[in-house]
């Protein structure tokens, strides 16, 4: 029979304690119940910043991939025409090169090849785009030049594009004339658009107007997001806007990119081989590019070591033995603007 020993304390009623081993084994089974609440929290938090950054690496990868491979796709769309080498460069307020390069409608597609990020880059026609800080780039990326316009006019016959939003700022358009017999560059203000004949008459030839909005940019990684401390790599663009070329970052955690061009080299076109070099040669028969993307997630994980190796296309990422994760997101693109149909 186990007795508890009672006290009587100075106004003479009982009270009842707990041993001095009791209370150890108390204070044993609530730590050990603590442990084991904490540790379930620990767990779920980095579940949940785990699946978090995943999102989010999903969303920029998709993002990216598809402004990309719409860009290629609509490379070399000059307003339809087929003859854009017949349209005179014209000369903007900040170029990114010499030679009325910008506006130059020659070359639909540049590229730059693993840029060693020490100099000014410089594409494959010999293009120095010193608009970019060499410096700035991640290193052994790829760089990617697009020229074009909209994919439809933003006025043609004396109708507007239904997404049109005048503005009172002046920005350049491929003016066209009767289908294209006429073709320049104009700089204007959206909102003073208009048919300088009147109305569209459809039985004037010459009264055919188009006005088509260009568009030059310049994609590229760079090693950091706002400042160069905070070491997140983000996709951004050099970009024509008004009469300047403008930089612009678009998406946080793309790491690396790289890009193949399937090349035609019997103009058939059909690919015969895919090169991650290409000449400018190369690019002018090029009519398929698979483009990679390696997206880091913005935050390091607790726990976590990224020893993983990434394929992209013909290039291997060795494993940077890190917190972050990673994922690799791909595509293949027809390039159908850039060049002229077979036959």
């Amino acid at each position: 029979m186990n007795i508890r020993t009672e006290r009587t304390g100075a106004t003479g009623t009982s009270q009842q304690g707990l041993t001095l081993v009791e209370l150890m084994i108390s204070l044993l089974l609530g730590i050990i119940l603590s442990a084991g609440i904490v540790g379930v929290y620990l767990d779920s938090k980095r579940n949940y910043a785990a699946e978090e950054e995943m999102a989010r690496m999903q969303e920029n990868g998709r993002f990216s991939l598809n402004l990309l491979k719409r860009e290629l796709t609509m490379a070399g769309l000059f307003g339809g025409t087929l003859a854009a080498d017949e349209i005179d460069p014209q000369a903007i307020g900040t170029d990114c090169a010499g030679g009325n390069w910008a506006l130059d409608a020659d070359t639909a597609i540049e590229f730059t090849n693993n840029h060693d990020s020490t100099s000014d880059p410089v594409t494959v026609n010999g293009t120095t785009l010193n608009c970019l800080n060499g410096g700035d780039i991640q290193p052994v990326t790829d760089i990617l030049t697009i020229k074009r316009t909209a994919g439809e006019p933003t006025l043609k016959e004396d109708s507007f594009a239904s997404s049109f939003s005048a503005t009172s700022d002046q920005q350049w358009f491929l003016r066209m004339v009767n289908y294209g017999n006429e073709k320049e560059w104009s700089r204007i203000a959206s909102d003073e658009l208009e048919d300088p004949n009147g109305p569209y008459d459809p039985s004037d030839v010459d009264n055919q107007l188009a006005y088509w909005e260009a568009y030059t940019k310049i994609f590229y990684v760079r090693k950091y997001s706002e400042v160069a401390a905070d070491g997140i790599p983000t996709l951004c663009v050099e970009s024509l806007e008004g009469n300047d070329m403008v930089q612009r970052c678009l998406v946080e955690g793309i790491e690396e990119m790289h890009i193949e061009f399937g090349i035609d080299t019997d103009a058939d076109g059909v690919v015969n081989e895919y090169t991650p070099a290409p000449s400018a040669a190369d690019l002018s028969n090029a009519v398929m590019a698979r483009v990679y993307l390696l997206v880091r997630s913005i935050d390091e994980l607790s726990d976590y070591e990224n020893t993983k190796s990434y394929q992209l296309g013909q290039r291997t990422i060795a494993a940077k033995n890190d917190g972050f994760m990673r994922r690799v997101f791909s595509t293949t693109v027809q390039v159908r603007n850039a060049i002229l149909p077979v036959g």
